[in-house]
């Protein structure tokens, strides 16, 4: 008999982009921001390395694409595994905000940001990234 886990959810972490180069993140409650990623458990720490990852892509994605990005935030949740080995078998990572006016540019951007995010890139679970332009 294989020992099954219940699927248990991780974050969500949030991580503020306000037009700087200082970061701040949130967990579950985004009016609780602070400039350090939460240390509640190590997965969510790395929930907020992967946004903090998406965050810098999509800074350096606008720059490619010659524009400034607006302020935005991500929003990143994980799901525990239901079989053994324990892990994060998926990752949701969403966009929130209009990062740029073009909602054509905005899901390239978004899309190019993903496909060089190191962080997303190393991890061997399925991370999904969606855009809510709100």
């Amino acid at each position: 008999m294989a020992l099954k886990m219940k699927p248990k959810p991780f974050g969500p972490v949030f991580v503020i982009f306000d037009g700087s180069d200082a970061f701040q993140y949130a967990y579950k409650d985004v009016t609780n921001a602070t400039p350090y990623p939460p240390v509640n458990s190590p997965v969510d720490t790395m929930l907020a390395s992967l946004g903090s990852c998406i965050v810098k892509s999509v800074q350096w994605a606008a720059d490619q694409q010659k524009v400034t990005p607006q302020p935005f935030q991500v929003k990143v949740e994980g799901l525990k595994s239901i079989d053994l080995p324990g892990r994060v078998e998926t990752a949701t990572i969403t966009v929130q905000g209009e990062i740029v006016d073009d909602a054509q540019l905005a899901e390239k951007i978004v899309k190019q940001a993903k496909s060089v995010c190191t962080v997303s890139n190393s991890l061997t679970t399925t991370v999904e990234i969606v855009l809510d332009a709100g």
